[in-house]
């Protein structure tokens, strides 16, 4: 069994409230989780109206799928317009 995790902090240039943030958040995290079957949360910076810190877990039986898929997480939102990627990093962990 390998287990993968990773976090990464999103700023979202332009929001100024709360509620912007969350909505811009909320399609993001169910996007995740319905396109790559992850689990999916807000970790940090739940009180910062201009970013977010999300992190997302995945469970498979190889290592290199698991690495494809975080792969292919972190690609998608580099392309996302409307949000900038600040940092993120992953740990894969064999059981």
């Amino acid at each position: 069994m390998v287990v993968g995790v990773c976090r990464f902090v999103i700023s979202m240039p332009g929001n100024r409230s709360l509620k912007e943030k969350r909505a811009r958040m909320r399609p993001l995290i169910q996007a995740l989780q319905k396109n790559y079957k992850v689990s999916v949360a807000e970790v940090d910076l739940q009180n910062t109206a201009d970013a977010g810190a999300i992190a997302f877990a995945l469970v498979g039986n190889d290592r290199r799928t698991v690495n494809s898929v975080i792969d292919k997480i972190v690609e998608r939102i580099e392309e996302l317009a409307d949000v900038v990627l600040q940092e993120h990093d992953f740990e894969i962990t064999n059981y």
